[in-house]
This record gives C-alpha cells, sequence and structure tokens, in this order.
C-alpha cells in the first residue's frame, strides 16, 4: 500500500466551500460537468427533501448547494461567472 503523501493530506485538511446553489438536479450536473473539465472537485449537498426525492423520483426542486475547495474559489468562480456571462448574451 502507498503511503499518503503531503499533498494527499493537505487535500484531505481542506475547507470544502459553498460555491453556488442550483436551482435543480439538472443545473447541478452542468456546473458539476463544468467544475469536473477544470479538474475541481465538488460535490452536491441537497436542500430539505431533495435527497430524498433525488432517489425517489430521479430529480428534486429544492434546490442543490455546490461545495468545493476553498483554495480553488477563485478558479471556479471564474469558470461560473464566464457560464453565466455566456447565457446572458444568448
Amino acid at each position: 500500500m502507498k503511503e499518503p503523501t503531503e499533498q494527499d493530506r493537505n487535500a484531505e485538511l481542506e475547507e470544502w466551500i459553498l460555491i453556488t446553489e442550483a436551482a435543480n438536479e439538472i443545473e447541478a450536473d452542468i456546473i458539476e460537468s463544468i467544475l469536473d473539465s477544470e479538474e475541481i472537485p465538488c460535490y452536491k449537498r441537497y436542500n430539505e427533501a431533495g435527497d430524498y426525492l433525488r432517489i425517489y423520483m430521479g430529480m428534486t426542486n429544492f434546490g442543490v448547494e455546490i461545495y468545493i475547495p476553498g483554495n480553488l474559489k477563485e478558479k471556479a468562480e471564474g469558470l461560473l461567472n464566464s457560464m453565466n456571462t455566456q447565457d446572458d448574451q444568448e
């Protein structure tokens, strides 16, 4: 078994921050895909009964919070701002 590196230890201790809240599961998947394309790890947290509805019905409309490591905040905000700018132009 490989010994964890210093970078691995730092990643485990990294503070995760809320970067945005998506209105629904579809929007959350789009944001997750954009972040993933730039190798920014993220996780989704479902509001209210959202996680239950996602499992039971396959989607939720209660909102989905997107969290990322705090040290990647500026990079992620730049990506999301450019996404919003493109939406506004269309």
